[in-house]
């Protein structure tokens, strides 16, 4: 948010429209506040989702959240000091537990982590903990940042997943859309000969780079569109933020069989979409 706001000021400048409201001296002032902020709330939700692979019933696991400090390193230490919010669904020692509530920007410095130990092993995967924290305040007449104070902690919890690989696609059901939503074809088994692969991004996350499962490129000879989906416990969904070169979104859900394999649903809003059975080669 922070460089998009540049963005717009440097562009309204050059294009002349901050000139009569302005001079040269207003225009290359540098700030010098100083302030603290979780770097992690910019990212889009006001902070990240993130997955812990449950091997035992003890388990526990650490996650780091960057806080920094916006401005010129000080020559003396900050404390700054933080607490959860009543927003959060994650419950302190079932879901999560913090090792302190304060800590120390050492001088000369500008970034530290927040250690937060997640109590992996008392989550079940149907679970969907939520840790909000928020800066309180900070020492030394350091200011808290108006909008990246709070950080939102998407603690989830999954079971072993091993999906990275490459996989022939065999469509049970394949819809070839009409521009609307619904089907200007509809045909059963169809095999384009085609290998998706399936790459590892993180714990139960993948990269597949054919979500259309061979459609796009031999039905319309348009390049393939990648997406992610999730494995959590043999359940597969599909992110959110998937859309093929178009902007139209993809839906995927399905599950992983017994032997491996992955039966999948999908579809988009042009009328694409389908059953399709993916086979680790």
């Amino acid at each position: 948010m922070k460089n998009k706001i540049v963005y717009i000021f440097l562009f309204l400048f050059s294009a002349g429209l901050l000139s009569s409201c302005m001079d040269e001296a207003d225009f290359f002032r540098v700030w010098d506040g100083l302030e603290v902020e979780f770097d992690a709330s910019t990212l889009p939700q006001n902070g990240p989702l993130v997955n812990f692979v449950r091997a035992s019933s003890t388990q526990t696991d650490t996650y780091n959240i960057q806080l920094n400090l916006v401005g010129a390193p000080q020559s003396a230490p900050i404390t700054v000091n933080f607490e959860p919010t009543s927003e959060s669904t994650a419950v302190a020692g079932v879901h999560f537990q913090l090792p302190s509530t304060s800590i120390v920007i050492p001088a000369g410095e500008n970034v530290v982590n927040v250690p937060v130990t997640v109590l992996t092993g008392n989550i079940d995967p149907s679970e969907t903990p939520n840790l909000v924290l928020r800066i309180t305040s900070a020492s030394n007449n350091v200011a808290v940042s108006a909008n990246y104070s709070q950080v939102t902690v998407r603690i989830r919890v999954i079971c072993p997943s091993e999906l990275a690989g490459a996989y022939t696609a065999l469509h049970q059901v394949l819809r070839v859309g009409d521009g609307s939503g619904g089907a200007s074809q509809t045909v059963n088994n169809v095999n384009f000969e085609n290998i998706v692969n399936l790459t590892r991004t993180s714990a139960g996350l993948y990269r597949v780079d054919d979500i259309s499962f061979g459609l796009y490129e031999a039905v319309y000879e348009l390049a393939s569109p990648a997406g992610s989906i999730l494995d959590n416990c043999n359940v597969i969904t599909g992110l959110q933020s998937n859309a093929d070169q178009f902007g139209d979104p993809f839906i995927i859900s399905g599950v992983v069989n017994a032997d491996g394999s992955l039966l999948l649903e999908w579809g988009n809003t042009w009328g694409d979409g389908g059953t399709v059975l993916l086979r680790r080669q």
